[in-house]
């Protein structure tokens, strides 16, 4: 019998390692040679295209089960949805498909689910309000529903309807993200005693579950790259290339900031946090930065070719910028393929930066995230890896504060603008009126007009701060 959509969404929970993808795509590519007309198999088909990375490819093959009028076809909806939102960067289509999901099933979870984020990221909270309401009326237990709720909502008084149903849920919870909710709740009513309650109820919960933080390999990661990539490896890459925008650094300073500011700008297009140079590290550098010694000439050629493409269909004749801030750790290699890239590098009071760490869930990717010491530590290892690669690239590499962007905007744009071989544009500091999408944990601080609250937070959580750090807090 032919594998049905429940049975792959099934196969979806599963890990699927990389040298196990050719021989299920093979095996599916000889079954529907046979039986092209297998609606289940050819939707399975497609999930492992996807896991291949061939994008497109699995939006075919998901448009063909939907004509072979496959069981459940809101489910192929969504998955097509997902494709077009996370790798194809079409929310249009996402959105397109989301709605007929919905018409298909109304009041379906996940369509509801990424309809609320596509209207956050487009900044329209009543929207996304609805559409989270929507999932909780079909699932009024979900916590995590809630938690998104809780996002959207601009809270003004304690004892609003929607704080009282989160706390009361929170008892309880296991739920990291209504905790962070939570926290950034009580942060928004100036209860900093509970929004830190909550911060670290969080933080605990997802240790619990995430791998701990190894100070030791993360600093041996960093002495490992800083030695391969020295300016005798670099020098060995020649050429020239487009002329991409990387804005990097820790998270939570300024990265989206930044972006919205130059996306105001004629000369460039945002691209948000792309997944390219992750992406490759984890497919071709496993043990990163081993293996960086040996590159072999068609490879980098290979994959300046494809940065380009990409460019090409998201910025057209403009430059891409590329904001995933922990790009920072390969920003060598991203130079030794792109040569004529550059470098913004972000930076902010190290306090403000761990408060700020600490309230958002950033992922086991970045497991320091959970521990005030941690964060430090990882802070200090990446200032020194910025300060490694300030000394190979020289001007190509930029470093802005983030107090020094609020506070002294339009100097301190003029001044990366300059750096990027750009002219002034007064749009720039109409940055939130931009009517784009942004699609990070800042989604809604960008779209308001610079404002100097977020400088000196650290001082709103002096105890708990004191506590883990004494008098090394001055420094």
């Amino acid at each position: 019998m032919d594998a049905g959509v429940g049975e792959a969404r099934e196969n979806s929970r599963q890990v699927v390692a990389d040298r196990e993808l050719q021989p299920a795509l093979d095996a599916y590519r000889s079954y529907l040679e046979r039986k092209p007309d297998a609606a289940g198999a050819v939707f399975n088909y497609a999930w492992y295209l996807a896991k291949d990375e061939q994008f497109e490819a699995a939006v075919e093959m998901y448009r063909r089960a939907l004509e072979l009028r496959i069981d459940s076809p809101e489910e192929v909806h969504l998955n097509i949805a997902n494709l077009c939102m996370d790798h194809l960067a079409d929310d249009e289509l996402a959105r397109k498909h989301l709605l007929e999901a919905t018409e298909l099933r109304p009041g379906f979870f996940g369509a509801h689910y990424n309809l609320g984020n596509l209207a956050e990221q487009d900044g329209d909270r009543a929207a996304a309000a609805a559409h989270f309401e929507i999932c909780l009326e079909s699932d009024p237990g979900n916590e995590t529903a809630l938690a998104r709720l809780g996002d959207v909502h601009r809270f003004t008084m304690a004892d609003d309807p929607l704080l009282e149903w989160m706390a009361e849920t929170a008892q309880t919870s296991r739920n990291s993200d209504l905790h962070f909710a939570l926290g950034r709740a009580y942060d928004s009513l100036s209860d900093f005693d509970k929004a830190w309650q909550h911060m670290s109820r969080a933080n605990a919960l997802d240790e619990e579950a995430q791998p701990r933080y190894e100070a030791g390999a993360s600093q041996d990661r960093i002495d490992r790259i800083i030695s391969q990539c020295s300016a005798d490896w670099l020098s060995s890459f020649g050429a020239e290339s487009h002329r991409p925008v990387f804005i990097c650094g820790m998270f939570r300073t300024g990265s989206t900031l930044v972006e919205q500011m130059l996306a105001a700008h004629p000369s460039f297009a945002a691209g948000g946090e792309q997944e390219f140079f992750p992406r490759l590290v984890a497919r071709d550098f496993p043990d990163y930065p081993d293996g960086l010694d040996s590159i072999p000439g068609e490879k980098i050629s290979e994959w300046r070719e494809q940065h380009a493409m990409l460019s090409r269909r998201l910025a057209g004749a403009s430059r891409l910028t590329d904001k995933r801030p922990d790009n920072f750790l390969c920003i060598g290699l991203i130079k030794a393929i792109l040569p004529s890239a550059q470098f913004v590098v972000t930076e902010r009071d190290w306090r403000d930066a761990a408060v700020s760490i600490f309230g958002t869930r950033l992922g086991p990717s970045q497991a320091y995230a959970t521990r005030l010491e941690d964060i430090r530590h990882y802070l200090g290892l990446q200032r020194r890896l910025i300060d490694h690669w300030a000394s190979l690239l020289g001007e190509d590499l930029f470093r802005v504060r983030y107090e020094d962007l609020v506070l002294q905007p339009r100097e301190t744009l003029e001044g990366v603008l300059q750096a990027l071989g750009e002219e002034w544009d007064e749009r720039c500091l109409a940055f939130d009126t931009l009517d784009n999408k942004v699609r990070t944990a800042s989604a809604w601080q960008v779209r308001q007009p610079l404002h100097s609250k977020s400088i000196g937070r650290w001082k709103n959580y002096r105890r708990p701060l004191e506590e883990a750090f004494g008098r090394d807090l001055a420094d």
